[in-house]
């Protein structure tokens, strides 16, 4: 046992981009970390997506847990192709990191999407809010500022006694309402659609409050001035969906396809 601690937080840490020892390997890589989900399978995300990288070059997927240690990276590595949310990427762009969308994904045919508050039918305003949980996806920090944008200006006051429960997915975010976790939850749209295929007497239950502005899904951004190289990884990201096991990969990211910024 002494001897297999020390290899698996190795695998760990390389994993999840907990540290540096990562970047020995300087093959290029899609670096990726969202602020709007909480993947709990790292490593079976990366090696899904490095069997398939394999047959397109020498590309790796280096997935995140933490926002410091990706952003990190972005001051570090050049010729790359960073995956992150459009909210992270309004982040960094107004702290002047010269990053830029190069890729917008797609589902059903959409590049963007709102966040909706749902809650069940007897809570009929925000103020009915006041000290009980919402349940959401994603780092706390965005899901505050979410909640923020949906309940609007004056708000404060109500926002400092909402508690927020972090689930790993949208559809966790709606079924907690439903099992008595939560009081309301923040999901994307495509949540509720697919609450209702799932458990359509749990939807039935469900209202919507309000609703954020509309914002890209996830966005594939690099450095600017973008070389060969970074032209090449977001060559491979455009033509994930003409396979079946690109669908699948694109599918654990939450879209089904790549778009050119128009």
């Amino acid at each position: 046992m002494k001897r297999i601690l020390p290899v698996f937080f190795i695998f760990f840490v390389f994993v999840v981009g907990g540290g540096w020892s990562a970047h020995s390997d300087e093959r290029p890589r899609y670096y990726f970390y969202n602020t709007e989900t909480n993947i709990n399978n790292f490593a079976s995300l990366k090696m899904e997506f490095d069997i398939y990288l394999s047959n397109h070059g020498s590309y790796l997927l280096q997935p995140f847990d933490l926002r410091e240690n990706f952003e990190a990276v972005i001051h570090e590595k050049k010729g790359d192709v960073y995956l992150l949310s459009s909210w992270h990427l309004k982040e960094l762009q107004q702290k002047r990191v010269p990053l830029e969308i190069a890729l917008v994904g797609t589902s059903k045919g959409n590049t963007t999407q709102r966040k909706v508050l749902s809650a069940k039918k007897d809570i009929v305003n925000f103020a009915m809010l006041k000290n009980t949980v919402v349940a959401a996806a994603g780092s706390e920090e965005y899901v505050h500022s979410i909640l923020k944008q949906i309940l609007g200006k004056g708000q404060e006051t109500l926002l400092k006694d909402i508690k927020i429960l972090i689930v790993p997915k949208d559809i966790d975010a709606v079924m907690a309402v439903g099992f008595g976790m939560a009081t309301a939850a923040i999901s994307a749209e495509s949540g509720l659609d697919k609450l209702a295929m799932m458990s359509p007497n749990q939807f039935k239950e469900l209202h919507s409050l309000g609703f954020s502005e509309k914002d890209y899904l996830l966005i594939a951004a690099t450095l600017k001035k973008t070389d060969q190289q970074e032209t090449q990884l977001l060559d491979v990201l455009r033509k994930m969906s003409e396979t079946d096991a690109g669908v699948a990969n694109l599918k654990m990211l939450g879209i089904d396809g790549w778009r050119a910024v128009q």
